[in-house]
This record gives structure tokens, C-alpha cells and sequence, in this order.
């Protein structure tokens, strides 16, 4: 999973890069080490107040979170779990198998 981290109006620490990178660790079980997956962060700093925008691109599915608090390092602490609910619910949609039994139908013979 690549990891990229920005910043609007903000110098991204090495420390929060760091933190970021270890949280993520979580969302690893789901992409599987893919390097198809790709994690971006965008946090903003707008008049005291730090906004993280989280997107995960993994395949054709597109993941997105955002968190908004005085903290980019408690913004983190929100983000990930919203961004792994998504994925966990998109996964058990995937994995249901529908209702219902099949549908048998019978060959007609043909009367002559």
C-alpha cells in the first residue's frame, strides 16, 4: 500500500507522517500488501482548525473519510476507524450470497 501525505497551508511532520503510516498498518489486512492500493491524506489548516481528508483508491472502489478538530494527530484517530467501517461493510456486501433457492426449470417435451 503506498502512502502519500500532503498539506494545504500545513508543513506535514515527520512525526505525523510517521503515526499515520503506523495507524494505517490496520487497513493492510484488507488490501493484502497490494500495491494497487493507494492511501492518500490531505490535511488543512484553516483558522486553528486542522480538517484531514482521507481517500483510499483501491481498484475500482474508492474509499473517502474526513475529521475536523484542533489536533491533526486526534483527526487520524477518527478518520481510520470511518474509513474501515466503510470497507468492512462494502466486504460483507460482497460476501453475502443472495436469498432465496435457485430457480430450476423444467424442459418442456415437445409434443408431437
Amino acid at each position: 500500500m503506498k502512502f502519500e501525505i500532503f498539506g494545504k497551508d500545513y508543513n506535514v511532520s515527520d512525526s505525523l507522517k510517521a503515526i499515520t503510516e503506523k495507524k494505517c498498518a490496520k487497513l493492510d489486512k484488507y488490501f493484502h500488501d497490494d500495491a494497487d492500493a493507494t492511501a492518500k491524506f490531505i490535511v488543512t489548516l484553516e483558522g486553528g482548525t486542522y480538517t484531514t481528508d482521507m481517500t483510499v483508491v483501491y481498484r475500482s472502489q474508492t474509499y473517502r473519510a474526513e475529521a475536523s478538530s484542533d489536533s491533526p494527530f486526534d483527526n487520524i484517530d477518527l478518520v481510520i476507524p470511518r474509513l474501515l467501517g466503510q470497507i468492512r461493510k462494502q466486504k460483507d456486501i460482497w460476501g453475502k450470497t443472495k436469498r432465496g433457492s435457485e430457480n430450476v426449470y423444467e424442459e418442456e417435451a415437445d409434443e408431437e
